[in-house]
This record gives C-alpha cells, structure tokens and sequence, in this order.
C-alpha cells in the first residue's frame, strides 16, 4: 500500500501536465519572432471587439503639428545622417512637414518617411488616437521582417514616473502580458543584475514602444515623463507617442523649468472627422440610406459642420461610437424602443458640448446592456446592476488606486480596506485550518473501527467514544490550536504583501532530486542524533519521512509559459489558482504520505504500527499537509485573497458572484470594456472617469 501511496504525488503531477523539460533561452531575435504573431492576434481580436472596421473604417485624417511643438525639419534630417545604427533611407523620407499628412492606413507610411522615425500623434480629446495607434501596430505587423524591432503598445496611464524607470516598467508590461519574458535572458551585462527576456528586448531595440496617453498621467509629472524618455530610450530608437494638444503643449513649458522636446521627433495632428463621412457613418450603421433608422439621423447629420453643440461631439469617432450605440437599433430590435436623435439638438437641455458628452456618457452603460432578441443573455445581471458594478470598479480605479486605467483581477483585494482583507482572509485559512485538524480525527477514529482497528486501539487506551466518523472533543481542541497560528500567519502574509503579482504556475523538475537528496541528509543526521536515545530505526524513519517531504515539496518549480500564446485575464487567473490548488494538494498528499510512514516505522511495521499510520497518520497529517499548504499556496499566489475579496464584495453588493463572466461579457459583447494584455481597461478614460464622478 505504500507502495503505491508513493507513486501517487508524482501521478497527479503528471496528469497536471506539469512534466515539461527545462527550457533553454532562445536568442532574442528569436523571441522578437515568436511574439509577433501573438501580437498581431491580440490586437486583430481587440479592433474586432472594438469595432474599428464595422461598418467601416472612419477616415481619420491628420496635418503636420505645429512647428513649435516639435523638432526643426533640417535638425531630424541631421540626427537622422549622424545617429548610430539609423538605417539611410533618404529616398524615402519627406521633404517638409507638410508631406506627413495623410489618411486612415497611410500612418505606418509616414512612420517611414519621417527621418529618425520618432513621431508625436496629438489630437483633441476622442479624435481617435488610440484608434489609429492600433492600425499603425498592425500595418507594421504586417510588413515586418524578421529579426527587426516589434512595436508593443503601452498605456502610459500606469507609469509613475516619479516612482518608475521607463525601461523597468515597460519590462513590467511586457512580463504582466507575456509571462514567457520572465525567464533570464542568455546574457546580461557585466556588473547588472541579470535581465529578463523583457528587459534585454528593450535592451537590445528589439522592441518599437507605441506610448499611448502622456495626457493620462497627472499634470505634474507630464514633463517629469517626457524627460525620462529622451534620457532612457537611446538616440536612433523609433518610437511613437500620442497625447491630446492641450496636454502635450503644456508638457512641453513646465512652469518651473527650462522648455524641453521630445528629442528628434516629429508631429502629427489629428483632425476633427469630415462632416459628410461622419453622417455616412451613422446612416450606414442603422441600416443604409432609405431605412426608417437611418432617417432618424437627417436633422442631426445636418447639423454637422455648423459647430452646434451636437456638431462638435459627433466630429470625433469616440462621439459617433457613443451616438450609435445609443440610437441605432440592433438587428430586429424595435425602434420604439430607442431614443431619438433629435433631443441632441435640444440647446435648452444640452447648451454645450460638454453636456452632450455628459449624456452620451450617462446613456451608454444601460444602452450596452439594454435586452434585444439575438443579442447576448445576461441572466445573472440587469444593466442596472451592471452600471452599479461598473461604476464602482471606475471609483476604484480612480480613486483606489490613483486613475490608472488597468482594471487587474489581482487588484480587486486592495478594493477591501487592507486591515478587513488580512482578517478576512486570515479567518477563512484558520477556519480550513481547524476543519481539517477537526475531521481529521474524526475520521481516524471512524476509519479505525471501519478497518477493524478499534480493538487494537481500544488494547493500546483508545477511546471508545471516538469509534464513529465525526467531531471529537480532541479534535476541537487540536484544530483551534493550530488554526489559530495559521489564521495569524495568513493575515500578516495578505497585511504586508500587498503588490504581488499572479504566478505563472507550477511544474515538475527533475532538479527535484537534489532536494530528495538534500531531506534524507538533513533528515538522517537529526535522526542519528535523535536515535542516540530512542533507536537507529527511528532515525531512519524520520530522515525518510523528511527525505520524501522535501523531495517533493521542493521539486515544484515555476512554470514558464509558452511565449507563442496570448494572455488574457482569465487564462492568468487559471494559472494563479493551479499554482494554489498544486501547492496545496501536493502538501497534503506529502504530509499524510510522510507521516503516516513515519509512525508505521517507529511503531516497528507491526499491526499495532500499521493501525497508527493507517488511521492517524495518514488523516492527521493531511490535515497538516493541507494546511501548510494553505499558507504556502497563499504566499505563491493571490488566487485565496482575490476569492476572498469577490465574496466579500458580491455579499456587499458591488458586484456580480460571477465576476470574471461579467468583465469579459462587458468586454466582448458590450464594448464598455477593453482589453491589454492581462488586463481590461474603460473604453475610453473619460468613461472611467464620469462614472468614478457618479460613485457614491
């Protein structure tokens, strides 16, 4: 039985399919290669959730920025000619500003055809930035040779530059999104600490950095970020940088401080859309010229280019996004319905644009939800209940954790004060705690008399009362004894660890042994020591049991994960509660195997012996498995708090049970949601921040 017993940790590891080979390095060249097309992928799924060519591709059209804004035509020209390593492509590169406008795709070709390929994109507020820094991404994507860099968007909301290096936190994104850069890369520099795949990419300019949103970060360090681009990222590497005018221009002129500029960069400016493509836009979308839907639109799509209130709203795509998903009906949706276009002409009620945006941002979250025939089921939640989730996961964002735009499921614990997250977590694990300790004799008192080892028990002084499976006054005692150290481990654990990250998983390793090895020594010294007094055979079976213990604890390595597949938030969460579950059960399944021998072998392998281990070691020390297991799964992962934390708020009422459901229904059926990387974001930030306005 033995025997048997064990073979079983090493079975259910491999039926976890935790038995991959060490992975050897590739060349980071290599690694550039793989990721590409996973980010092609995420970013052709995200434009398709996003709608960005239904029912057509918006025209977005820009001009040459502002010269003041930018570097002097004759200086790029210059850098470009004196910049290490800048490819010479004279033929190909503009004459004069004027010559970067364009249209739509024609964006990755004025990339090109700016000098040092570095380039400013700035534009009011929803005038489709981010919109056309997808399109830049996958037009690259698309023409990209290999071994050359890989453009990676990143969200500058999240960067606190006074608290951040610019390459250590763009390493970060990269990790959080593709956790196969985690593993050391096959060399670093001298006197560095070593590097991760992520941060030798960016080391090595194998990464273009799209950075998305300077006007994102807080006024007060918008020059403070400007200035930590042109010392981190080295002369002759492209890069792309978007920001609203406003914002930007003031970057540029701290109050206190000398003027600076983005170095060797170049501009572009987006403009408001074309009048008459954006009423085609909204007439096609409800159905074509000549439906009842569409000549809703004829007062409003009149309207445009006259610079009314409505006029300006609808002039960006972000405005056409919200009017269309308010007023246009769904397939076989009934018209009655719907609100009329109509009242965004009302000046009494809306006098300016800001209003209208007001509303349009008010009257989204429930037209996204709003029921229809054929549209997506949300049986757990009304669009009532939806906007009351939604607007406290805004607050949270914006207030909780300082409006950064990266709504992460590991950071729903920090939505709990910190001291109600350690006790409530620290409670659950000291109630498992004493359950399992509880049960735990219960049962070996029950499995005896089932076995037919009560007689021998009763012989050795066992207690006749306990012969039945179920509580036991000793178990009481025993399980409140050590739940209590647990539950007090567990909330120091979730009290000062507030900023972990989610874990990669789990696997088998052959290095293992070493630690077999390493446990029948350290084992076999205490048990000589020990057997000085009490017998070379109970050194023996001590030195086995903690052999055994530490080979199969410590064989557990991280799990890398395979680098030519994206990671979406619940492919993350998946993994970060198999490491819990992996570590817990393989802990329990070690302590009853340990212990249980242990006993057999210090009681000699007689019947007497095997009755011990049989009925008392093997539950008891499952039970202590188990709950060492407990706290060391909680310190390899956050999968316990974030449970913990979406019980408490869904028995508040902030959210739905079903929570990760609901994130993802709102990301790829709603659009109110999108998502980067491991991450979701608000469509737009202004979103976010109207309802973090709302939140009471």
């Amino acid at each position: 039985m033995f025997t048997g017993l064990l073979a079983l940790p090493a079975a259910v590891i491999a039926v976890l399919h935790l038995g991959k080979r060490e992975q050897v390095p590739a060349p980071l060249e290599e690694v550039a290669d793989q990721l590409a097309p996973v980010v092609r992928q995420q970013w052709e799924a995200e434009a398709q959730v996003r709608r960005l060519n239904d029912p057509f591709p918006l025209p977005v059209e820009w001009e040459a920025a502002d010269a003041e804004l930018v570097e002097a035509w004759p200086h790029l020209n210059e850098l470009a000619q004196t910049w290490a390593g800048q490819p010479s492509t004279d033929s190909v590169w503009a004459v004069c500003p004027t010559e970067l406008a364009g249209r739509g795709v024609e964006i990755a070709q004025v990339f090109e055809r700016v000098p040092t390929r570095r380039l400013v994109i700035i534009g009011e507020p929803g005038t489709g930035k981010t919109m056309l820094l997808i399109r830049f991404l996958l037009a690259l994507l698309d023409h990209r040779q290999p071994g050359s860099p890989l453009p990676v968007l990143f969200p500058l909301a999240s960067w606190d530059p006074a608290r951040q290096d610019l390459f250590p936190w763009m390493a970060d994104q990269l990790a959080r999104d593709h956790p196969a850069l985690r593993t050391l890369a096959p060399a670093s520099p001298p006197r560095h600490s070593p590097w991760t795949q992520a941060r030798a990419l960016l080391e090595q300019r194998l990464i273009l950095p799209v950075l998305d949103g300077l006007d994102e970060l807080p006024d007060a360090v918008r020059s403070q970020a400007l200035d930590a681009i042109n010392r981190v990222l080295p002369a002759g590497q492209p890069l792309v940088l978007s920001s609203r005018t406003d914002e930007y221009r003031h970057a540029l002129t701290p109050p206190a401080g000398t003027s600076i500029l983005l170095n060797g960069a170049a501009g572009i400016r987006l403009l408001p859309l074309d009048p008459a493509k954006a009423a085609a836009y909204l007439e096609r979308d409800a159905g074509g010229s000549g439906t009842a839907a569409a000549a809703r639109w004829s007062r409003v799509t009149a309207s445009l280019g006259t610079g009314s209130p409505a006029s300006q709203a609808l002039s960006t795509p972000l405005g056409l996004f919200l009017a269309r998903t308010i007023y246009n009906p769904r397939p076989d949706e009934d018209l009655a319905g719907l609100g009329h276009p109509d009242e965004l002409l009302d000046e009494a009620c809306f006098p300016t644009r800001e209003d209208i945006d007001t509303h349009l941002f008010a009257a989204f979250i429930a037209s996204a939800y709003r029921p229809h025939p054929h549209g997506p089921p949300s049986p757990l939640y009304s669009a009532q209940q939806a906007e009351g989730t939604l607007t406290f996961l805004a607050g949270h964002l914006q207030h909780g954790l300082n409006g950064t735009p990266n709504l992460a499921w590991w950071h729903l614990r920090t939505a709990l004060p910190r001291r109600r997250s350690a006790f409530a977590v620290g409670l659950v694990v000291g109630l498992a705690a004493w359950c399992a300790f509880e049960f735990s004799f219960g049962f070996g008192f029950g499995l005896a008399n089932v076995l037919g080892f009560g007689p021998v028990y009763m012989a050795g002084g066992g207690d006749r009362v306990g012969l039945t499976i179920g509580f036991t006054r000793t178990g009481f005692w025993f399980g409140l004894l050590f739940g209590l150290p647990c539950a007090a481990v567990a909330a120091c654990i979730t009290f000062f660890r507030r900023d972990r990250n989610p874990s990669a998983g789990l696997r088998w390793s052959w290095r293992g042994t070493s630690w077999l090895v390493t446990g029948l020594t350290a084992g076999l010294a205490f048990g000589l020591l020990f057997g000085l007094n009490s017998g070379l055979a109970n050194g023996l079976a001590v030195g086995l049991a903690a052999g055994l213990a530490g080979g199969l604890m410590g064989a557990l390595r991280s799990l890398p994960p395979d680098l030519d597949k994206a990671v979406g938030p619940y492919a993350v969460l998946a993994r970060d509660r198999r490491t819990f579950l992996t570590t817990t059960l393989t802990s329990g399944l070690t302590g009853a195997l340990a212990l249980g021998l242990v006993l057999d072998l210090l009681n000699g392998g007689n019947k007497m012996g095997l009755a011990v281990a049989v009925t008392f070691g093997l539950p008891f020390g499952l039970a202590s498995g188990l709950v060492v297991g407990l706290i060391l799964g909680l310190a390899r992962s956050v999968w316990l708090e974030f449970l913990v934390a979406r019980v408490a708020l869904a028995l508040w009422g902030r959210m739905p049970w079903r929570l990760m459901n609901f994130l993802a229904d709102a990301h790829e059926q709603r659009g109110v949601l999108r998502q980067v990387g491991a991450v979701y974001q608000f469509r737009h930030l202004e979103l976010q921040r109207h309802l973090a306005e709302r939140q009471p």
